[in-house]
């Protein structure tokens, strides 16, 4: 149970599969208390810039959706948070 609990852990925390298999040795025992090694760290790393960089392009993309909206309907859209 530990095993499937971590790999979730894992899953939402913004890894893939592929990330995973790196942990799978200490998969069966406490994750977060158990030290970080360089190659995890790294991973995490590399997956927080990819996620940075989608989130900025998303933020980008609703922005300009916001700014033609209100222009279009002559500001009588209100911004949406």
């Amino acid at each position: 149970m530990a095993r499937v609990r971590n790999i979730r852990h894992l899953l939402t925390a913004g890894l893939i599969l592929e990330d995973v298999r790196v942990f799978l040795p200490c998969l069966d025992g406490d994750v977060a208390a158990a030290p970080p090694s360089d190659r995890g760290l790294r991973i995490a790393q590399e997956r927080l810039t990819v996620l940075n960089r989608r989130i900025a392009a998303q933020t980008e993309a609703r922005d300009r959706l916001e700014t033609a909206s209100r222009q279009a309907a002559g500001g009588r859209v209100r911004p949406s948070k």
